[in-house]
């Protein structure tokens, strides 16, 4: 019976009885599991999970984010969106661009090309990415390509949380023993026995001697040597030195910064005192040959391609040059970066101080210095115990 004036039974209203700490956490008709958040603003903002457990872990989570007075991320915003927003960030940002088109291609071959580029952002976990790396490595893409592509990622990640985006860099939740690992590449080198006087005698005779005579006895980079002008090249002092200010970027083919972010001064040996010294007469030859059509740039080491006389020396031209060497010293094929190798060998191999080495090599620290060379460490180790031996032998004689 119902009250008179009423317009039928009053419906009781189904409640659904809920965990302590549950909130506003329901399942759809369609199996999803949302939670519903109030915001300090009064609107409502829904999450969603696959099942009961992921949304009170998403919703306990951006309460805190709301908490902190944080804006609660966008769960519409992908990842692959997000990624293109970072990498067009980069642009102009300080980074060089051989750095920026370096994170572009990861990001655009790897991610963008994937499943996970469409999905949200603030739903990506770290399994997400152990699955994607797991493709890769099973396309046949080498662990060392997929060590750097995590590199990126969690630096672009790093990036979504100071932004706000997310609340947590998920690519920092896998440990180091699931991530891929870099494959160390074996150091190749022409140091051992008479191998450096062989390459030596090799080049003679090379249009690019000096180039090849300084990479083997200063370890200068192969970018550094290409951006070498005579400016920073001083022969007549008592002690020769060159000032290594800067490195040609093959990307823009512009002069940028060394690797290490500094110019270094390096005393250059007799050897390559004279090499550079017939290298500029050479030069000069040239130059009066080709009047006009020989662009000065006050480069050392330049190109003869027809129309680009006097520009940057070419990497096919320095490369090729390398090659006959090696065949008529009867050397072992090695790569131009090698012979930066062959110069460490040769200075830690034979007694130079690390910080020394270190310094002329151009690297930031000398701890990169005796990491990259340790198995040149290990025959210093032993001849410091022959020290000591010597040292504490009693003289019987």
């Amino acid at each position: 019976m119902t009250e008179q004036g009423s317009a039928g039974p009053t419906r009781r209203r189904r409640t659904t009885r809920r965990d302590p700490g549950d909130g506003s956490i329901f399942q759809r008709g369609d199996g999803r599991w949302v939670a519903r958040l109030k915001l300090p603003d009064g609107r409502l903002r829904y999450l969603y999970g696959a099942n009961k457990t992921a949304v009170k872990a998403r919703l306990a989570e951006v309460t805190r984010t709301v908490d902190e007075g944080l804006p609660v991320p966008d769960q519409r915003l992908t990842l692959g969106a997000y990624l293109e927003h970072w990498l067009a960030g980069l642009q102009g940002g300080g980074l060089k661009p051989a750095s920026v088109a370096y994170y572009a291609s990861n990001i655009r071959l790897h991610v963008l090309t994937s499943d996970l580029s469409g999905k949200s952002l603030v739903r990506l976990e770290a399994s997400d990415l152990r699955a994607l790396y797991a493709k890769k490595l099973a396309s046949g893409l080498s662990s060392t390509s997929v060590h750097h592509l995590h590199a990126v990622l969690h630096l672009a990640l790093n990036s979504a949380v100071e932004d706000g985006k997310v609340a947590r860099n998920v690519a920092a939740l896998i440990g180091r023993g699931s991530r891929p690992s870099v494959a160390r590449r074996e150091m190749t080198t022409i140091a051992d026995g008479d191998q450096p006087r062989r390459f030596i005698a090799a080049v003679q005779g090379e249009r690019l001697e000096a180039l090849f005579v300084l990479a083997v006895t200063t370890g200068m980079r192969q970018g550094e040597l290409r951006a070498l002008r005579w400016k920073d090249v001083h022969l007549d002092r008592e002690t020769p030195v060159l000032s290594v200010v800067g490195s040609l970027e093959q990307a823009t083919q512009n002069i940028g910064t060394p690797k290490s972010g500094k110019p270094r001064v390096v005393r250059l040996s007799e050897l390559s005192r004279e090499a550079l010294r017939a290298h500029r007469q050479r030069q000069d030859t040239e130059r009066r040959q080709l009047g006009p059509e020989y662009r000065d740039r006050g480069l050392v080491f330049t190109t003869l391609a027809p129309g680009r006389f006097g520009e940057y020396a070419s990497i096919r031209e320095m490369r090729g040059a390398l090659s006959r060497a090696l065949t008529k010293a009867g050397l072992p094929a090695i790569r131009f970066h090698d012979l930066r190798h062959t110069a460490a060998s040769i200075l830690m191999g034979g007694g130079a101080h690390p910080k020394v080495a270190s310094e002329m090599l151009g690297h930031a620290s000398v701890g990169i210095t005796l990491d990259l060379y340790s198995h040149v460490t290990q025959d210093m180790q032993q001849s410091a115990v022959d020290i000591m031996d010597r040292a504490f032998r009693e003289d019987k004689r």
